[in-house]
């Protein structure tokens, strides 16, 4: 068992970076328009992957030009998994430039890779370091520029199925339930549902105290060896729900977590007033893709061999809709 660290983080406004590296610049053509003008870079080679397809992301990275010293992701989601995933099969340093609190991945270290099955997480170590420049952050759309508490919220119902699995006695020897982990994570979760409106607001103090709340449960997770405090049935989702390109991690996982307490047989109001009141959209999964993966996602989780959770006994489609239904992320209507 690795404990990882987290990156080192430092906040510097972008125009005093001094690379001397020459640099692989990942970025999407957006974000770097933006950027370009602000961060002054050794670029030797630039990429800007539509997605984070795995096949890829791996020519790129075995490819890897010797001369290039490091790879830079300049944006958020995907692009910073291409980094991540880039970096560790050139075994390069990374640094990542976010723009947005969107979620946990600049400090995780894992890389989140799309597969003909689906998403899978590889491992790829931390990144060298992450940037952030606060007046880049808090210029960002107020719907990503905090979604990040999605990932603090889906601790909520990934300690529900790490609890249903040690009940079912379906955890393993290195997953076995932890209570001081338990207790650790509730707390996260709880202080991220307190500061959710001031999150949404864009609160330059609130937006430290994500990024201070992710860090915690980052380096917890990383402490315990294993996921199973932060990640359950609603990242299982997340990963499975066919969606529109634009739609991000973050909406994904929103979903899922609506979904994965209603499950649960959890009143879904609290968690859905936090997520909204933080600006995180619920409104962008077609309601054919939803149900088609709340259909799918017991046979999803089952043939993947993926973590037990209440997935594992969940049978029959009249479940299903009443699950939808107690979700609200359809209308009556749109369950059956």
């Amino acid at each position: 068992m690795n404990i990882w660290p987290l990156p080192r983080i430092t906040f510097r406004e972008l125009s005093t970076v001094r690379e001397s590296r020459p640099t692989a610049l990942i970025t999407d053509p957006a974000t770097w328009a933006t950027i370009k003008r602000v961060i002054e870079l050794p670029v030797a080679i630039q990429a800007e992957p539509p997605n984070a397809d795995s096949d890829y992301l791996d020519s790129l990275g075995k490819d890897l030009p010797s001369e290039i010293g490091v790879v830079y992701a300049v944006g958020n989601g995907h692009v910073i998994d291409a980094a991540k995933r880039i970096g560790g099969l050139g075994k390069r340093p990374v640094v990542i430039v976010p723009t947005a609190f969107c979620d946990d991945n600049p400090i995780t270290w894992t890389a989140s890779v799309h597969t003909k099955d689906g998403f899978k997480n590889v491992e790829t170590g931390p990144a060298e370091e992450v940037i952030i420049d606060w007046d880049v952050v808090t210029d960002s759309p107020a719907y990503i520029r905090g979604a990040g508490i999605v990932d603090m919220l889906s601790i909520v119902t990934a300690l529900l199925d790490w609890r249903y699995a040690s009940q079912k006695n379906m955890t393993t020897p290195d997953t076995r339930l932890s209570g001081w982990g338990m207790t650790v994570a509730a707390s996260l979760a709880s202080q991220a549902i307190k500061n959710a409106a001031a999150i949404g607001q864009g609160k330059p103090e609130a937006l430290r105290g994500l990024l201070d709340l992710m860090c915690m449960s980052v380096q917890l997770d990383n402490q315990l060896g294993h996921r199973r405090a932060s990640q359950g049935t609603e990242h299982i989702f997340a990963d499975h729900v066919k969606v529109d390109p634009g739609v991000s991690h973050a909406e994904r996982v929103a979903a899922g977590i609506l979904y994965a307490s209603a499950l649960h047989n959890q009143d879904v109001t609290p968690l859905k007033d936090a997520l909204q009141k933080a600006g995180v959209r619920l409104d962008q999964l077609k309601a054919v893709d939803i149900r088609s993966a709340a259909n799918t996602l017991p046979d999803y989780a089952r043939s993947n061999n993926l973590p037990y959770t209440i997935l594992n006994d969940q049978v029959g489609k009249e479940n299903v809709a009443n699950v939808l239904s107690k979700s609200t992320l359809l209308s009556a209507s749109q369950t059956t």
